[in-house]
């Protein structure tokens, strides 16, 4: 099992009838690649968890930078995990606002971490305790469940 976290932006605008598409197609592909994960979008920004074996990770993330809807894809973390944070959802697609309240925090502190005009920021000392925040928000929320 491996999760891989990005960010990434936007090259232009997309229709909700446009992502909708996307996110249906991507459900289908990542059930047959064995991949779960989240795509939290804001201000043309999104953040995306994608979680499964690391050939099937590897060779969807080729395919999403290579692709012409995303510009400045920056990889916070790619590491080997103990479980799936999303076990269930073959991809799950919310503004940050749509999330649950424990979650929201995390997400905005992640893509904070990434900003156009901040090169600088987005270290790995300052990535993995809110990437770690962020997936402890959810395994928080499905024991309460």
């Amino acid at each position: 099992m491996h999760h891989l976290i990005y960010v990434s932006q936007a090259v232009r605008g997309m229709s909700s009838q446009e992502q909708a598409v996307i996110v249906e197609n991507a459900r289908t592909s990542n059930a047959a690649a064995d991949v779960t994960g989240m795509l939290a979008g804001r201000k043309g920004w999104f953040l995306q968890v994608i979680e499964g074996p690391a050939e099937a990770l590897a060779a969807l993330f080729h395919r999403i930078s290579s692709g012409p809807r995303h510009g400045n894809i920056r990889v916070l973390v790619s590491q080997a995990a103990p479980a799936r944070a999303f076990p269930e959802w073959r991809m799950a697609v919310s503004e940050p606002h749509g999330l649950p309240k424990p979650v929201q925090k995390h997400v905005f502190s992640l893509q904070k971490l990434s900003p156009v005009n901040s090169p600088g920021r987005g270290s790995g000392t300052a990535v993995r305790p809110a990437v770690r925040g962020f997936l402890a928000a959810f395994e928080r929320l499905e024991k309460t469940a």
